[in-house]
């Protein structure tokens, strides 16, 4: 590991000011994951593909930042995060005017491809932000990181309708995200100094391509089980082909002297429950979605269950959920000052478990649904945030990206499986002749979601604890400029944390 001395214009920026470009950073890619999805319909119209076909819109960009995540965010460690955040932000921009403009669907999944890297945006982001400070500011920081992307997220979703029917075509409706990502140009380019830690290692081209082909293989894997269930043999060999090919992987890497990926740091006591937390949690917050829906849609005179909801009721109890997750993911720092950074874990997963097994019992009306939106939605939250400070904390301190990246990843990964899970749990529960499964299948899955969050309760309440649980003080890392001193720092951070 070498130090390298902060270089360039942005060299005597605020730290305030900073902050704030990482945080818009986070609010234009939440802007554009939440604004194409609504669009979904209208772009399959336009492109006249299928509703198979134009699925592959979302699932190309998803397998994409599974090769993506873990390489940038390594490559952040090696080169600088900053230098690698430029590539992945031009990258998104090109990729944006591609789908834009594309002529055709398959140049739109090109375009959709090379958006990928968004998701590596926010590892190498927490990973500039814990290159500098650290304590109770560096937490706050990166909680304010994820509530911004909540936010944006939200923002996008909301605003996609609207401007899709003032826009006066579906190209210039497309290039509304783009537009908006231009800021995240700016401020990687002009507003966000580079990080000063470097990990000096001989890039493992190998690992790299086996965790690669491996997540592509077990995704697509997880997709194929979505649709045809584990049992098809298409499913079957693609799982087969994606654990034998993590086998080999992990056998690589055990005997890297530079391995892409630190098995051992994955699993040890320090991170790995931290990364199961985030494997359990990403299966609960992304794999429930569609059945939540479903669910509120339902129409009770017909299958006993569900409200008959109209798409704007369904659109408040989401749009609850995911406001108070970005309220709880911005509060935890101040509360972990408080009660400690495992009290925070533990209450967080607590409140989800709970939340989960109140609907177990209770979803017979609509304030059984508002009211498990709104403590799901605080307790998920304060995970949210909670978990990649948590681990940007333990990490090393040449390995911040990667182990960002990693938790991402696996997060990504937990929302895959459960989609496949839970459409397989929701087809046993099908009466034969039916196309709605019983309200048997949606309990299932409530059980289980609050069962991944009891695990996850354990592990964080037994995991041994690398940092200080309460953190009041935040410093500087690296070398301060001849003007901008640690305390400084610190005074300025903590302004923009708040």
């Amino acid at each position: 590991m070498t130090s390298a001395p902060a270089t360039g214009s942005t060299r005597r920026l605020s730290p305030r000011v900073v902050v704030g470009f990482l945080l818009l950073c986070e609010l234009a890619s939440g802007f554009a994951q939440g604004f194409y999805p609504p669009l979904l319909g209208e772009i399959a119209e336009h492109m006249r593909v299928s509703d198979a076909d134009i699925t592959w819109f979302l699932t190309v960009q998803t397998l994409g930042a599974a090769v993506c995540v873990p390489l940038l965010s390594r490559l952040g460690d090696v080169f600088g995060h900053r230098r690698i955040l430029r590539i992945a932000v031009v990258a998104v921009i090109v990729g944006g005017l591609l789908t834009a403009f594309a002529p055709n669907y398959e140049t739109m999944l090109i375009g959709r491809l090379l958006t990928a890297p968004e998701a590596a945006w926010l590892p190498l982001e927490i990973a500039l932000i814990h290159n500098r400070i650290k304590g109770d500011t560096a937490r706050s920081s990166i909680g304010l990181l994820v509530s911004f992307l909540t936010g944006g997220l939200i923002l996008g979703t909301v605003a996609s309708g609207m401007i899709a029917g003032a826009m006066p075509s579906l190209t210039a409706t497309l290039l509304v995200p783009v537009v908006f990502g231009l800021v995240a140009v700016y401020a990687a380019f002009f507003k966000v100094p580079e990080s000063t830690e470097r990990t000096r290692v001989r890039l493992d081209g190998v690992g790299f391509a086996g965790i690669g082909i491996a997540m592509i293989a077990l995704l697509f894997g997880l997709h194929l089980a979505s649709d045809a269930g584990f049992g098809a043999p298409s499913t079957l060999i693609t799982l087969a082909v994606a654990a034998a090919i993590f086998v080999a992987w992990v056998a690589w890497e055990r005997r890297s002297e530079s391995p892409a990926i630190d098995v051992r740091m994955v699993v040890s006591p320090k991170l790995g429950p931290a990364y199961l937390a985030a494997f359990l949690f990403g299966m609960v917050l992304f794999g429930t979605q569609t059945p939540i829906t479903t669910f509120l849609a339902a129409d009770p005179a017909e299958v006993g269950y569900g409200f008959a909801a109209a798409p704007g009721t369904v659109s408040a109890v989401m749009g609850l959920l995911m406001i108070m997750a970005t309220v709880g993911a911005g509060a935890f720092a101040p509360i972990a000052r408080r009660i400690g950074m495992r009290a925070v874990l533990v209450t967080g997963a607590a409140l989800a478990a709970g939340a989960w097994a109140f609907q177990i019992g209770m979803h017979s009306a609509m304030w059984h649904m508002y009211l498990f939106a709104l403590v799901g939605g605080i307790g998920m939250g304060l995970l949210m945030g909670a978990l990649p400070a948590l681990i940007a904390e333990a990490a090393p301190s040449d390995q911040t990206g990667i182990a960002a990246g990693i938790y991402n990843s696996l997060r990504t990964l937990g929302g895959a499986a459960a989609g496949a899970v839970f459409a397989v749990l929701l087809t046993a529960f099908t009466p034969v002749g039916d196309l709605a499964s019983s309200v048997g299948g949606y309990v299932a899955i409530w059980t289980f979601s609050a069962a991944a969050f009891v695990v996850v309760a354990i592990a964080l309440g037994t995991m041994r604890m690398s940092v200080d649980e309460t953190v009041t003080d935040a410093h500087a890392l690296g070398e301060a400029s001849a003007d901008e001193s640690p305390e400084a720092d610190e005074k300025e951070m903590e302004g923009a944390a708040r």
